[in-house]
């Protein structure tokens, strides 16, 4: 293997214990590694960044390579964005205090004040460049931009403090893809043996027919459907969305790492491609 290319999805992903030591035996073969960095919530990707560094060594830092998403889309053509779109920092010239961030190494997060309640707040790392532009209202946030070579690449839009939608820019700050969330309903079942020392003690049992026990649960979770401004695409879901992004970013000849959480919708996308889990 000459090339390996991971699709990160999530922070929880990069950090699983399989897939740093994927990481680590692959640099120790020598292997060209890229990670595409493939996370929604945008304001995560410097929180990404810095824990994939701390994986690579100094002397390994050149078979290293990490992509974003607003990366591959810089020089795409895109839309301009909506009036009701467009991030508003007029907060800036109010009074505002600042602390350490408890995630980002050497970063400084202000809090900008308006008649006694938080507003706004920024986020900057070590040389004071702006990462992260949040406006507040009742100390929720409704909208941020997120900053990378120090131009705006996305934009989120937050429902009761939870992203709503997030507008994927081109290095002219116009609209290539918007990320509209989901919420369905999921079932699902824990079918174990009676001798199971495992208990969830917050589901009731029951038994079928062979004595198992089972749990049974149903929970909401998010999913992403996209929209491509660029040829108006409607992609089902993420995962089609990523399929395009690995068929149209991965070298001829490197081999695909993606989460076995994602396993289950992304190959259905990409039926004849051999895919590596972690």
């Amino acid at each position: 293997m000459e090339q390996a290319f991971f699709l990160v999805t999530s922070l929880a992903g990069l950090k699983k214990l399989t897939f740093q030591q994927k990481i680590k035996a692959l640099l120790e073969e020598h292997v060209q590694i890229t990670a595409l960095l493939a996370i929604v919530q945008f304001d995560e990707y410097e929180i990404a960044r810095q824990t994939l560094q701390a994986m690579v060594k100094p002397e390994q830092a050149a078979q290293f390579e990490i992509r974003t998403m607003a990366e591959l889309v810089a020089n795409t053509s895109g839309v301009a964005l909506r009036a009701e779109d467009q991030f508003n920092d007029d907060f800036e010239t109010l009074p505002s205090k600042q602390f350490a961030t408890q995630t980002i190494a050497n970063g400084t997060i202000h809090r900008y004040i308006d008649a006694g309640e938080i507003v706004a707040e920024t986020v900057t790392d070590a040389t004071q460049t702006p990462l992260m532009k949040t406006r507040l209202v009742d100390n929720q946030p409704v909208q941020s931009v997120v900053y990378e070579d120090q131009r705006p690449a996305g934009m989120m839009t937050y429902q009761d403090g939870v992203i709503e939608q997030a507008m994927l820019l081109n290095a002219q700050g116009e609209l290539v893809y918007r990320f509209i969330r989901h919420q369905h309903p999921v079932t699902y079942a824990y079918d174990m043996g009676r001798t199971s020392k495992l208990v969830f003690t917050n589901l009731l049992s029951e038994t079928d027919d062979q004595k198992h026990v089972v749990y049974q649960a149903a929970e909401d979770r998010a999913d992403y459907e996209v929209i491509d401004h660029v040829g108006y695409h409607r992609f089902s879901d993420a995962y089609e969305f990523y399929a395009q992004l690995l068929q149209t970013t991965v070298p001829e000849g490197a081999e695909i790492f993606i989460d076995l959480n994602d396993n289950p919708k992304l190959v259905e996308h990409l039926p004849q491609q051999l895919i590596f889990n972690y």
